[in-house]
């Protein structure tokens, strides 16, 4: 999962997204017509993304706020289509997967260039996920994406990096090779009809050698990350692939781009793409109201003035994201152990009302695990979750357990505004509906990420997950067995649980693979693995000149439209 601002798909999503697209490509409320495009001094689009990019190197960028950056100035081999329903070609035109699966033969355009003018080339892309599986420089994308999937790739994470003969003969065992200039050959580890998606990760972009080693002086030793990163901290020497290119750094303030005028799919409209680094959503907000801004994220505290302003609620949209919320149980503690008590928990959480209320309309209540948008999507296995107090009792009843015994329990909680809000709301619910009196135990949030990974608490979230592409293999390793104390932090473990997941992972047969899947969501449903909250939904401004925007649900947190920035423009206005 991307790392998310606050926490962080062939899809019937769209149609919320569709709707949308209608309206924003219209431009100043117009209908029927396409809005006339403002001259190109005018073409200039300001989004808020709130936080200044630890990296301007593809590679070793992590969050949501660093993707938006990154997956503008550099491509990857695929994209996803608009609708999400496959993968299209990106710097790849074509590719081709062998018989058995293992082998997938990417064919690089013969138009792909640099910003610079020069060609991509097939070894672009080896050195560039080479880079990627160096363990000495630690990218936060490479496990389980990479390293997992890429032949020799199973020990990264073994090698010492201190070693410099280690990691070269690493790197030189993996399956990765480029026998001429436009094609680039990824051999897998194992059967992965999942790894398409993984070659539409923006971390996976090629990067030029000799640019990297002309900012660092020469030659870089495997084990080096000072010099190795040189190349990315100034404007004039990211060269990247992608649509745009970085044109200035204005640390703390702002990034600004301007077209890659050697883009294979031609020069974009926005002659200037402007990413502002603003934390305050007051001072955000006052932003856009003078125009100043022109894509901005409202957060929950302002979602009631936005809607009692008649203005700014015509330019709001209301955006379904492919994530999922939920509350953790630690197994390992007697009654959480129980199915029954945790379904009772689960069911004793009017989660509309937690939705419409607490969380004000931005999010929809959900319990079931993979979200709305996605291949997996199924509101009808959630019915063993459904809000229902006298089934809660019932369950708690059969399990010999009372509500005193579940009093003893506590709420870990984030000390933050959201998590305070939430979790209070469930508590209550829970006293109110069985009789519990569970307190919440608010702590600050670097000792509650420490805690968990520990095992150390009792009943956690809200948790979550948010989709790094739009494919279930994405999700079910969360409740793996092996992720004990990694993601599954309530270490609940199910029996046939982890067996369905891997033959899923690795069939090549579609029907198969969903039907797998289908099984182990039914089973974290119905055993209250984790008691499934809501799907995450995100409260955007966008101004009425704006147009040409293509929204997902997949697009980086708060900035609406950012996977096709290339087509979109500003109107007359």
């Amino acid at each position: 999962m991307l790392g998310l601002h606050p926490t962080r798909s062939a899809r019937g999503i769209a149609l919320g997204a569709i709707a949308l697209l209608a309206a924003l490509a219209c431009g100043n409320g117009a209908t029927g017509t396409s809005a006339q495009e403002a001259p190109s001094a005018q073409q200039i689009l300001r989004v808020n993304d709130s936080t200044e990019p630890n990296s301007y190197d593809p590679g070793q960028q992590t969050y949501t706020y660093e993707a938006a950056v990154g997956r503008t100035v550099f491509e990857p081999l695929l994209k996803p289509k608009a609708d999400l329903s496959d993968v299209e070609g990106a710097t790849a035109k074509s590719y081709d997967v062998s018989s058995d699966g293992l082998t997938y033969t990417f064919h690089l355009r013969d138009n792909a260039k640099w910003s610079d003018g020069k060609p991509v080339t097939a070894k672009d892309f080896v050195y560039g996920w080479k880079r990627l599986l160096n363990p000495a420089l630690a990218a936060g994308y490479v496990d389980p994406f990479f390293d997992n999937t890429v032949a020799g790739g199973a020990k990264y994470s073994d090698v010492n990096a201190k070693d410099p003969a280690a990691i070269q003969s690493f790197l030189d065992g993996l399956g990765l090779s480029a026998p001429d200039s436009h094609t680039f050959v990824v051999k897998l580890a194992a059967k992965a009809a999942f790894f398409k998606w993984v070659a539409t990760l923006w971390v996976g972009a090629p990067i030029r050698q000799d640019v990297v080693e002309q900012a660092a002086g020469g030659p870089v030793p495997v084990t080096d990350t000072t010099k190795a990163e040189a190349w990315a901290n100034n404007a004039a020497t990211i060269i990247g692939n992608g649509s745009f290119k970085i044109s200035e750094i204005v640390s703390k303030d702002h990034v600004t781009e301007v077209p890659n005028p050697n883009y294979w799919g031609g020069a974009a409209k926005i002659q200037q793409l402007i990413y502002y680094f603003i934390p305050d959503q007051n001072t955000a907000l006052a932003k856009y109201r003078t125009g100043e801004l022109d894509i901005d994220n409202v957060q929950a505290t302002n979602v009631p003035v936005v809607r009692n302003d008649p203005k700014l609620s015509k330019q709001a949209h209301l955006l379904p994201e492919l994530t999922t919320f939920w509350m953790t149980f630690n197994s390992k503690e007697t009654p959480l152990d129980n199915p029954k008590v945790r379904l009772a928990l689960a069911q004793s959480i009017d989660r509309d009302k937690l939705t419409n209320d607490v969380l004000q309309g931005t999010d929809k209540a959900f319990q079931t695990f993979i979200p709305k948008g996605m291949t997996g999507y199924d509101p009808s296995l959630g019915a063993s979750q459904k809000f229902d107090p006298a089934a809660a009792k019932a369950d708690l009843q059969a399990a010999g357990v009372t509500a005193a015994q579940l009093s003893k329990f506590k709420l870990l909680t984030r000390n933050t505004t959201t998590s305070k809000t939430v979790n209070e709301f469930i508590s209550q619910q829970w006293q109110d509906n069985l009789g519990a009196s569970i307190q919440l135990e608010v702590i600050d949030s670097k000792t509650v990420t420490s805690r968990i990974r520990k095992g150390n608490f009792d009943i956690y979230g809200p948790d979550g997950w948010g989709a790094d592409y739009p494919d279930q293999q994405d999700w079910f390793d969360i409740f793996q067995t092996n992720a004990c104390h990694s993601l599954n932090w309530g270490c609940v473990t199910l029996s046939g649980y982890d067996s369905l997941v891997q033959k899923a992972d690795t069939s090549l047969n579609e029907s198969d693979r969903n039907s797998a899947y289908t099984q182990a969501q039914k089973q974290l449903i119905d055993t209250g693995a984790v008691a499934f909250m809501y799907q995450q939904y995100e409260y955007d401004l966008v101004q009425p000149y704006v147009s040409g925007l293509t929204i997902t649900p997949i697009d980086d947190e708060f900035i609406p439209g950012d996977n096709h920035y290339h087509d979109a423009f500003i109107t007359k206005h």
